[in-house]
């Protein structure tokens, strides 16, 4: 695990994540990065300590665990098995899962699966060739969809359970899992064995600390298991942990007791409680969260504010405030706490919550809220493209701003990283997943390779996904597929073939379609003229007619049902279903190669340790890394 302390030592930080640095040290504000899993991108924060050791002692980095979220569950699992397991994403049975507690990816892998809704809209019949798949239409929309190289923990129990209800004891052997799992599949993909060995000592690394939590006396949770493990990352990437940092869980930031209610982080809560402004507030959150895909305060029941209590033991539910009731839907049921007069600030919601839970409650925003609550006294850091929920958030700070309700915010501080640029210096060698190596045109690549390359596949994968989309004749299909490097030679042969002769054998068939078709336009011409002239139609055409119409259908039926004829059918359905079927495996390799775009953004931390651990890497990283403010409020 050496060579990365002297990897951000080293490391010649760039102006503008100086710049920022400086700015929240004057203005004497703590940096905070809270993160859900342990395992992702939250430990590359550490460079900002890195940077403040030389240019601004007095930074505060406060590193988190947010354990006051839910942990990963799957939609359609209960508690017949319990327990923990290791799941893919996939856009069916797994699409619904939340899986931000504990989660990783592989070297090279991403989270995002394939979208149906991509390939549907690419022309590619999902359906039919669900119907055909011999392991059913379940396994197939998993192995069309499937995110590469990603893995998340979910739970097993019955209901939802926060975070910080989860035993260390009993998730740990899973968290352990998850990471044996991550380097095994990185090993596909690694070819030097330094690399290999270096990734190995990871789950060394995982072991020792998960041991130092479980040897702690007491009831340890996964709240104590991520402390460890946070603080012993930020000791293998710094060296040790530094006095700028402060390791912590959101069950400390969001304790609401008589010491912290007043707070400046829970000032947000007064503004939905204040009968002069929380109309306005309730107004202006329902608004964004229109066609968002999360629930309006009206979704929860007359009386919601956007916030949670918590419970350590008893869950997480929804707050609902009455007049002087406050209701708390927990998951064991509802909790009414009266209040001595009419709840209209956070102060009386406390002595309410605090009759009937004694004094550990957390109060934590919902999605769109929490970023204000913190960035009331701290500034929070986000790598770019990072939190999906924060348009909502700077549009639902627009719309008080514009009734006049303002909050004095931090801005939140964006840290871009240019990770597959920055690979350039390393030494390693790679064997590209499937998927990339189509777009790469080759299957084994150095890092500096890999670097140079990589915006070029996904330049190649987008136009794949174009083209690929608007073709729908199969001639067309084939020779895209062609250029993207499926084999369809024989394919193609076939299919021309069996065309051809499909066509020539429906030729007699659309000649005695065209005339029985033209006789109706006859008989219809036939009875046209007669009403003109108000007169019945000659009787003995009209019988011509019918009879040699009936004898070109039948003779058309015959055609159509020679056993040779079918034949030459049902094969060039097959063949274009086939067809239909390569272009879909396309279509998956370029969404998936497009997928570097965003693990470029977002890497898990550990890659740098598996792939280099020289630490060129890492220092090539935090040397191009640049930072910017986004202040509240702006259009994103």
């Amino acid at each position: 695990m050496d060579g990365f302390p002297r990897a951000f030592s080293e490391a010649d930080f760039t102006d503008s994540l100086v710049a920022c640095i400086k700015r929240v040290t004057d203005d004497g504000v703590p940096f905070i990065a809270l993160g859900q899993t342990v395992f992702w991108d939250e430990q590359l924060k550490s460079m900002i300590a890195a940077a403040a050791q030389r240019h601004c002692p007095g930074l505060r980095l406060i590193a988190g665990a947010h354990d006051t979220d839910y942990f990963s569950k799957l939609p359609d699992h209960g508690a017949a098995n319990g327990g923990f397991s290791l799941q893919s994403r996939d856009d069916d049975r797994t699409s619904e899962m939340w899986a931000a507690v504990a989660e990783t990816a592989a070297v090279l892998g991403c989270e995002q699966p394939v979208l149906r809704s991509d390939l549907r809209a690419a022309g590619v019949p999902l359906r039919r060739l669900a119907r055909r798949h011999p392991e059913g239409p379940r396994q197939f929309y998993h192995e069309a969809t499937v995110a590469w190289g990603w893995r998340g923990v979910a739970n097993h129990g019955p209901g939802r359970t926060v975070a910080c209800d989860i035993s260390a004891l009993l998730v740990s052997p899973t968290v352990r899992e998850l990471m044996d799992w991550a380097v095994d599949k990185s090993r596909e993909v690694l070819l030097d064995q330094v690399s290999r060995d270096t990734a190995e000592r990871l789950i060394d690394v995982v072991d020792r600390f998960i041991d130092l939590c479980r040897s702690q006396a007491g009831e340890r949770t996964l709240t104590d298991l991520y402390l460890c493990l946070l603080g012993g990352f930020y000791h293998v990437l710094l060296g040790d942990l530094p006095p700028q940092v402060e390791v912590t869980a959101s069950t400390e930031l969001f304790l609401f007791t008589p010491n912290t209610w007043d707070r400046p982080r829970f000032d947000i809560v007064d503004i939905f409680l204040d009968p002069a402004t929380r109309e306005i507030a309730r107004d202006a959150y329902n608004t964004v969260m229109g066609h968002s895909g999360i629930y309006r305060l009206d979704q929860f029941g007359d009386g919601a504010i956007p916030f949670d209590i918590v419970i350590c033991g008893r869950g997480r539910g929804t707050i609902r405030v009455l007049g002087d009731r406050a209701i708390f839907d927990l998951p064991q049921g509802q909790v009414e706490a009266g209040a001595e007069r009419e709840i209209t600030d956070r102060e009386t919601l406390l002595a309410a919550a605090g009759d009937r839970f004694g004094c550990m409650l957390r109060l934590v925003g919902k999605a769109v809220v929490l970023p204000i609550m913190l960035s009331r006294e701290f500034s929070m850091i986000l790598l770019e493209h990072a939190s999906a929920y924060m348009p909502q958030t700077h549009r639902f700070i627009r719309l008080l701003r514009g009734a006049g309700i303002e909050l004095d915010l931090n801005p939140i501080a964006r840290l871009h990283l240019e990770t597959y640029d920055a690979m350039a210096v390393a030494d390693a060698r790679l064997r590209l997943p499937p998927h990339m190596a189509r777009f790469f045109e080759a299957e084994q690549v150095t890092a500096p390779e890999f670097s140079a390359r990589w915006r070029a596949a996904v330049a190649m994968a987008r136009v794949a996904i174009e083209r690929l989309g608007a073709a729908r004749a199969p001639a067309d299909t084939l020779a895209l597929l062609a250029e993207a490097g499926e084999e369809v030679g024989e394919l193609a042969r076939e299919h021309d073939e069996v065309a051809e002769a499909r066509r020539r054998s429906g030729e007699r068939i659309q000649e005695l379609n065209e005339r029985s078709q033209a006789l109706w336009v006859e008989t219809k011409q036939l009875l046209r003229a007669a009403d003109a002239q108000r007169r019945s139609p000659p009787a003995d055409e009209r019988r011509r007619v019918a009879c040699e119409r009936r004898r070109l259908i039948a003779r058309t039926l015959e055609l159509s049902s020679a056993p040779e004829h079918e034949r030459l059918q049902e094969r060039y359905h097959e063949l274009v279903l086939e067809i239909q079927r390569r272009k879909l495996r396309v279509l998956a390799d370029a969404h998936r190669t497009v997928g570097l775009e965003i693990s470029n953004y977002r890497p898990p931390w550990w890659w740098f340790l598996a792939i280099d651990p020289s630490g060129k890497w890492l220092r090539r990283l935090a040397e191009t890394a640049t930072m910017r403010f986004e202040p509240f409020g702006m259009m994103v």
